[in-house]
């Protein structure tokens, strides 16, 4: 991931200030990320990705050529890209096929004693459906124990967080409208 946010940087004739700048993150943050010294957020990555102005996916997979994969509308299984973010980490699939299409989805396993940091807040929704263990979904002023099987929905613009307070990994069936993934900077 660190490489392809170089790689893009350069492209686009950028310093890791002025990359920095442009996302609202410290020279430090970039540097880290791209040496693959630092485990970002996936708020980080997206200011990252605004600031270049490319989808997610640009960051988060490796492409054949090096370009932009060509369009599709399947994901094949062992094609998914993998990425651990946050401090714990969180470690989230990519299920969404290439293309920029208005929603992404991914799986995300959070780990005991876990929960999301620096969530993306912006226009759209967001939904999900619990796929093992159970998690606590607060957003806004209410909170929610869900267990597999549970799914929810909710605007993007309200403050949410996922908390998993158990002592076994959780995992989650995420999906986000493209909208929510363009953050108020």
């Amino acid at each position: 991931m660190g490489l392809r946010i170089r790689s893009l940087r350069h492209q686009r004739g950028l310093s890791v200030n002025e990359l920095a700048a442009k996302a609202g993150v410290s020279a430090g943050i970039i540097s880290h990320i791209e040496r693959g010294k630092a485990n970002p957020s996936l708020r980080t990555l997206e200011r990252i990705r605004t600031a270049l102005g490319v989808p997610l996916s640009a960051i988060l997979e490796e492409t054949r050529d090096g370009n932009a994969s060509r369009m599709s509308f399947v994901r094949r299984a062992n094609d998914r890209p993998h990425f651990d973010v946050g401090k714990y980490p969180l470690r989230k699939e990519h299920l969404s096929p290439t293309g920029g299409r208005d929603l992404e989805v991914m799986i995300i396993h959070f780990p005991a004693g876990s929960q999301s940091e620096d969530v993306v807040i912006g226009d759209g929704e967001k939904a999900g459906l619990v796929l093992s263990g159970e998690v606590r979904l607060v957003v806004g002023d209410a909170e929610a124990t869900l267990f597999e099987g549970d799914s929810f929905q909710f605007d993007s613009n309200v403050a949410h967080k996922v908390l998993n307070d158990s002592s076994s990994e959780a995992s989650i069936l995420w999906i986000m409208s493209q909208l929510a993934t363009k953050p108020h900077l």
